[in-house]
C-alpha cells in the first residue's frame, strides 16, 4: 500500500499555472510528442474514432460513450471532460487519455471520465508507443493534464495491467491492486465450454429449471430492438435495480443524469460500438432478468443485469439467460464474453480468465497529499473486506441494517 507525489515544487507549480496552453511538445522515451488537451469532444471526434478502432479497448473508451457521459452526466453538474491526447513526430495520434474533475474536500481531483459507471479504465495507447514509455513520461503527461484541469490529486481506479495485449502505461506509477478482479468468459465451442465450466449435474438442474419456466407459459429471450421495447427494458432494468439496493441497504447509483446517459447508449446506431444491447428473459411477457452490455472489437462487455423479485426466482431465469447469450456470442464467433468486474457467482462459475485491477493514487500537487492518503487506505480496506468472506458477509448485514433499520 502507498502513494506517490507527482508534485512540482511551489514555484514551479505556480510558473506553470500562470501559463496555460493547450498544445506543447516533449521529448519521450518513446520519440517526440506534440500534446493537446480539450474539453471540446466534437473538436476530436474523428480522431478519437479513428484511434478506438485501431486499439483494442472497451466502449468505457468510446467518443460516443464519452459525448453521452458529457452531455447528460458532466453538463447537468456543471462539469466538463478532460481530454488529453497525443501525436508523434509523423502527426499520428499515439495515445488519448479520457478524463473528468471532481471536487473532494475542497481539492479538484483528475479520475477517467465515467469511473464510477464503467468495468475497466485506461487510456487509449498504440502498442509500440504504449511499450516504449518510461515512468518519468507517464509523470509528464500526468502532470500536464493536472496543470491544465488545475487538478491536485489524481485518483485513477480499476485500471488493467494491460488490454488486448497492449501494456498500460500507468501500471509504471506508483499503484496498489484494487479491491476488485474483472472476470470474462474466453469464447469458443459452446459445447465444449459449457461441459468444461459446469458438471453434468449442474447442467441437468438448470435443464430442469428451464422446463419448468416453458411449462409455466410462453418463455422467450431476446433483445430490445424498437425504440418502444429499449424504452421498456431499460424501465424495467432501473426498476428491479432499485428494489435490489434497497434490499442489500446500498444507495441506487443511478441517478436521472446516469439513466439519462444509458437511455442515449441504448438509442446510438447499430454500427456504434457504445451502443448499449438490452438482452432479457420474460415469461407471459414479464421481465424476469436482463443482461445487457456493449460489443466493442471482438468482445461482448456486460454493464447492466438484474433480477425480477417473483416467484420464479428459484428456475435461475438470470442463469438462464446467460447461457442463452454467451451461445450466441460464441455463434456469432466472438472472442470474449466479459462479466465485469466484482466478484459474483454467476461469474465465477463461468469465467475463465481473471483481470487482476489496479488503483492510482497521485499527488500533482503538494496539498493533494492530504487526500491521497485517505483514498489509498479506503481502497485497501475494501479490498481487505472483499477478500474474506466472513468480513464481506457482515459488512453487507451492517449495511442493511443501517439502510433499512434491521438485519
Amino acid at each position: 500500500m502507498g502513494f506517490t507525489a507527482l508534485a512540482r515544487s511551489g514555484a514551479q507549480t505556480s510558473d506553470m499555472e500562470a501559463v496555460r496552453t493547450d498544445d506543447l511538445s516533449f521529448e519521450t522515451s518513446a520519440g517526440l510528442v506534440s500534446m493537446k488537451m480539450t474539453s471540446d469532444l466534437q473538436t476530436i471526434a474523428s480522431e478519437w474514432r479513428a484511434i478506438e478502432a485501431a486499439v483494442y479497448c472497451t466502449s468505457a473508451q468510446t467518443f460516443d460513450w464519452a459525448r453521452a457521459w458529457s452531455a447528460h452526466v458532466l453538463a447537468a453538474q456543471g462539469r466538463s471532460p478532460v481530454v488529453a491526447i497525443g501525436y508523434g513526430s509523423d502527426g499520428q495520434v499515439q495515445f488519448l487519455l479520457p478524463f473528468e474533475t471532481k471536487t473532494v474536500g475542497g481539492l479538484t481531483v483528475l479520475r477517467w471520465l465515467s469511473q464510477d459507471h464503467a468495468n475497466y479504465l485506461f487510456g487509449l495507447f498504440r502498442l509500440a508507443f504504449a511499450s516504449a514509455l518510461s515512468k518519468s513520461d507517464l509523470s509528464r503527461i500526468l502532470n500536464e493534464v493536472g496543470r491544465w484541469s488545475g487538478a491536485s490529486v489524481a485518483a485513477l481506479e480499476a485500471q488493467p495491467f494491460d488490454w488486448g495485449g497492449t501494456p498500460n502505461p500507468f501500471g509504471l506509477l506508483s499503484h496498489q491492486p484494487a479491491p476488485n478482479s474483472g472476470f470474462a468468459v474466453r469464447l469458443g465451442d459452446f459445447e465444449t465450454l459449457y461441459c468444461e465450466r459446469y458438471k453434468k449435474r449442474a447442467r441437468q438442474s438448470l435443464l430442469r429449471k428451464e422446463r419448468r419456466l416453458w411449462e409455466a407459459g410462453t418463455l422467450e429471450y431476446g433483445w430490445a430492438e424498437t425504440t418502444q421495447e429499449k424504452r421498456e427494458v431499460l424501465e424495467t432494468f432501473f426498476a428491479q435495480k432499485a428494489t435490489q439496493f434497497a434490499a442489500m441497504g446500498v444507495t441506487d447509483i443511478f441517478t436521472p443524469e446516469a439513466r439519462a446517459f444509458y437511455a442515449a447508449l441504448v438509442m446510438l446506431p447499430e454500427d456504434s460500438p457504445s451502443r448499449l444491447r438490452l438482452g432479457y428473459v420474460a415469461l407471459n411477457g414479464e421481465i424476469l432478468a436482463t443482461f445487457s452490455g456493449t460489443v466493442v472489437h471482438d468482445r461482448v462487455n456486460v454493464l447492466l443485469s438484474s433480477l425480477a423479485d417473483s416467484p420464479f426466482q428459484r428456475q435461475s431465469p438470470g442463469a438462464q439467460l446467460l447461457r442463452h447469450q454467451i451461445e450466441e456470442a460464441c455463434n456469432d464467433g466472438l472472442a470474449y464474453f466479459d462479466l465485469g468486474v466484482g466478484a459474483a457467482r454467476h461469474k465465477s462459475e463461468w469465467s475463465n480468465e481473471v483481470y487482476p485491477l489496479f488503483d492510482s493514487y497521485l499527488a500533482l500537487k503538494p496539498q493533494g497529499l492530504a487526500v491521497t492518503l485517505p483514498f489509498t487506505v479506503k481502497s485497501a480496506l475494501k479490498r481487505t473486506i472483499k477478500s474474506n468472506p466472513r468480513l464481506w458477509a457482515l459488512a453487507q448485514t451492517v449495511r442493511r441494517t443501517i439502510k433499512g433499520g434491521h438485519a
